[in-house]
């Protein structure tokens, strides 16, 4: 009774007014940009492919059906926010609602989130950077290759590089200039953006529409799992919430982030799946759409439509854009991992900062993320990921529930909608999360439950 009573302790919401010494300068308008910034990006720019080759060109409804299921996340995340005001993400929320055992698997599966995706938003970006200065390299530098039963040896020298660079951006800059810099290359993307719409809008083909969801409820669903990817970000935008300047501000760019992503997730796909048929007269994909296009197919799309200029203005930017969700990504997780070191689960050597941001935990994550992303294919690391962020999802909706902060309705919709996602991943994924989460574990009953902040008198 002991042990299970020590594994579901939970920590108590600091009252406003107690001593943070976590500058709060971050107003509505940089933490949309944070939140659109860690989303807008890899995920427009990259995943339509996968998604397409799921669910054809009812890619269109995946999207619409996982923007549906994040809004009522969102509003759990937002109502967390009031509660647990210098909390960050959904560790802090889970901790805070439920129970320290459940909050160190919700870390563990955002720490997937973060490296694994950071990881492949790195190769899309070196596939984009390959795509506007179209230069060659020897195949086993430019990362593995798998492909049904037979893999093939690489590690992609130039995806290991920028996360080398991202990681001495954040060690030295700090938050005020890297959040600068990540307002920038925001608007660079929505241009990005403009320009791709535009000039496809041009080119769109309705009749490609058709067969509209060739592999039916079942590929749709696939899609929309697939689709969580881009909308990962969002979570992002909460491990910056202790530095919101006020809980308006943390509201007012939860739903303007959430709103503009699912617009232009939806608007960008339509005219995708329009540019070209996304199968073959001979049932097999495009190539356009999977392969070593899917990593940079909205830029080949609008190549192979005969806008050429626009296609590669789109790869050059988007190396500039995809470059800034890297940077979003790689602050977020070494985040979470402060406010654990500060709850006695991690050792106090991650709540070391530097310029406001944890040096150790940034140079530890950008390590595992360069390593994820020079030895790992993509399709297995971006999958990986959304697995994670989703079992944090459902954690968050239950423990709103639990503190009745939010409807019964929308808590429901959340971790219901969340589950049946998680359950149309690659059934591979599944399995290796199964393997991977208990090692995790592993370091909370050696480390984490002993030297808890909970575990000690007061």
């Amino acid at each position: 009774m002991a042990m299970t009573s020590s594994l579901m302790r939970r920590i108590p919401a600091q009252p406003a007014g107690v001593a943070d010494d976590t500058p709060r300068h971050l107003g509505w308008l940089m933490l949309t940009a944070l939140g659109i910034g860690a989303t807008i990006g890899a995920g427009i720019f990259v995943m339509p492919g996968r998604i397409a080759e799921k669910a054809g060109p009812a890619g269109i409804l995946s999207f619409v059906i996982t923007g549906l299921v994040f809004l009522f996340v969102g509003i759990c995340y937002e109502r967390f926010s009031r509660v647990v005001p210098q909390g960050v993400s959904a560790y802090s929320y889970v901790y805070h609602s439920i129970g320290e055992i459940i909050a160190w698997i919700v870390a563990f599966g955002l720490f997937l989130e973060y490296s694994f995706g950071a990881s492949a938003v790195a190769i899309g970006w070196s596939a984009y950077l390959q795509k506007a200065l179209k230069y060659t390299l020897p195949p086993y530098l430019m990362g593995p290759v798998h492909t049904g039963d037979h893999f093939e040896f690489g590690f992609n020298i130039v995806a290991m590089a920028v996360v080398a660079v991202v990681t001495m951006i954040l060690i030295f800059g700090g938050v005020s200039k890297s959040a600068k810099l990540n307002f920038f290359l925001v608007c660079l993307k929505c241009t990005l953006l403009v320009v791709f719409i535009g000039a496809g809008l041009k080119h769109i083909n309705f009749a490609l529409w058709q067969p509209f969801a060739p592999l039916g409820l079942t590929g749709i669903l696939q899609g929309a799992a697939i689709a969580v990817f881009p909308y990962v970000g969002f979570d992002a935008l909460y491990t910056f919430a202790r530095e919101s300047k006020s809980l308006r501000d943390t509201k007012l760019s939860t739903y303007l982030c959430i709103g503009l992503v699912a617009f232009l997730y939806v608007v960008v796909m339509a005219i995708a799946v329009g540019l070209a048929p996304v199968f073959l007269n001979n049932g097999q994909i495009n190539p356009l759409f999977k392969g070593s296009e899917a990593s940079a197919p909205l830029a080949s799309l609008l190549i192979a439509s005969g806008e050429g200029w626009a296609g590669t203005l789109i790869a050059a930017g988007a190396v500039l854009g995809i470059f800034n969700v890297l940077l979003v990504l790689c602050m977020g997780g070494p985040r979470i991992f402060r406010n654990m070191a500060e709850d006695g689960l991690l050792p106090p050597i991650f709540k070391k900062t530097h310029k406001g941001n944890p040096s150790f935990g940034i140079l530890l994550n950008g390590t595992i993320v360069a390593l994820c992303a020079g030895f790992v294919p993509f399709e297995d690391v971006s999958d990986i990921m959304v697995l994670g962020t989703l079992v944090a999802f459902i954690c968050v909706c239950l423990g709103a529930m639990r503190l009745k902060i939010v409807s019964p309705l929308v808590g429901i919709l959340g971790a219901v909608g969340c589950t049946i996602l998680a359950f149309n991943l690659n059934p591979l994924v599944l399995k290796v999360y199964a393997l991977t989460c208990p090692l995790g574990l592993l370091i909370y009953f050696f480390y984490g439950r002993r030297n808890s902040k909970l575990a000690r008198p007061q």
